[in-house]
């Protein structure tokens, strides 16, 4: 009872010495919120009508969502890792900052199935009601919520260490859940993930063994990149540097070395797919260097753009990491709703002819409402929670 009374007081305690920014910072982040998750509401009332959704394209910018944000939490989780299994203390101050980051993106990528199975509760009949045990859906958003379970555990076993009410048994549960989260959420959980969509032996874009590895690879980099964005926001927000220039080289190395993976396997995904020869291969070539060019350029450019800044030492930097960083998460993201949207565009059958989807508001406008909730939780829960920069 009084670590619990000691943890309100200290909540109670930061929120009333908040600033304004910060509260005008929740109140913007809460409308826009508010008028994005309006569409989702909608949705649960009316189903996918009034989005460009279609028994053609049934998965849209929705489970483009799922994708990216399963990359997002899994990549986070490498900090514990660095921490407990390496080591690395000078990561201490942004360890619990990582864990919530992964928290969020789980959250987020859960909202995002629910939201695209239009009724949330039909989402949380799986696995309870409805198993199938061979189906990779059933796997998958059982790992989902194992995933939750072993982030919320991390979480309060590390805040009982930071507040040093954690006794020797209690620092080795912190160790031993920040260790086996990277092997879980890689393999267990995106793995699975990219499965899903590795197995439909009718997508060129997707059927491919390569595919899980492919979102493990990308998940290192997205995730780890956004943990570099936090850390430095949190950094100029505080107006002072939670880790010193070392941390931030090695950020950028370890960036750098996920980097390599990710776009070796993205541009030999590309040159194989346009020397394939074969009809589906080029009518997918054809898309991405038609109408979706942009996002393509985006992919391939930024990935290559962020490679070439981490790889030079004078530019793994604060500045230098938040702009290799940004360009990770935004090329990763446009490599997701490639992925996921142009696989369904190439027909099935000739007979159907060119296939047309763009994503609208009434798809985009819920996964930037769902975005800013979590960002505003995230704000809430890192000024209530005691973290390693204050407690290490």
């Amino acid at each position: 009872m009084k670590v619990i009374k000691d943890a309100l007081g200290y909540a109670a305690e930061s929120l009333r010495t908040a600033g304004l920014k910060y509260y005008i910072y929740c109140f913007v982040l809460m409308i826009i919120a508010g008028v994005g998750l309006s569409g989702a509401v909608t949705a649960l009332a009316e189903g996918h009508y009034h989005s460009n959704m279609s028994d053609m394209v049934p998965w849209g910018i929705l489970i483009s969502g799922l994708a990216f944000f399963i990359g997002l939490s899994a990549g986070a989780t490498m900090v514990g890792l660095l921490i407990h299994g390496f080591g690395r203390d000078d990561y201490h101050p942004v360890g619990t900052r990582a864990i919530l980051v992964g928290m969020m993106c789980i959250f987020a990528a859960m909202g995002c199935v629910m939201m695209d199975v239009g009724n949330p509760f039909r989402a949380m009949k799986i696995p309870f009601l409805l198993r199938n045990e061979t189906s990779m859906f059933f796997i998958s958003s059982s790992s989902y919520m194992g995933f939750m379970a072993l982030l919320i555990a991390e979480l309060v076993s590390t805040v009982y260490v930071t507040i040093g009410k954690a006794g020797k048994r209690g620092k080795k549960i912190a160790k031993v859940l920040g260790i086996i989260a990277v092997p879980y959420a890689l393999i267990v959980v995106h793995s699975f993930t990219g499965t899903i969509f590795g197995v439909v032996k009718a997508r060129e874009m997707w059927n491919t063994p390569l595919l899980p590895v492919h979102f493990v690879t990308s998940a290192l980099a997205s995730g780890f990149a956004l943990v570099i964005l936090v850390t430095i926001i949190t950094s100029w927000v505080k107006k002072k540097d939670l880790v010193g220039k070392d941390t931030y080289n090695h950020m950028g190395i370890m960036l750098c070395f996920f980097l390599i993976a990710t776009v070796f396997l993205d541009t030999f995904d590309y040159l194989i797919l346009s020397y394939s020869g074969t009809a589906e291969g080029l009518e997918t070539w054809h898309i991405f260097t038609g109408r979706y060019l942009p996002l393509f350029l985006i992919n391939m450019v930024g990935l290559y753009a962020a490679l070439i800044m981490t790889a030079f030492k004078k530019l793994r930097t604060a500045r230098g990491l938040f702009w290799s960083s940004s360009i990770t998460i935004i090329a990763i993201a446009a490599y997701r709703i490639n992925l996921i949207s142009i696989a369904q565009l190439v027909p099935l059958y000739h007979e159907l002819g060119e296939i047309q989807y763009v994503p609208n508001m009434h798809e985009v406008a819920p996964v930037i409402g769902l975005t800013a909730a979590l960002m505003l939780l995230f704000a809430i829960l890192t000024k209530v929670l005691p973290l390693e920069d204050t407690g290490h």
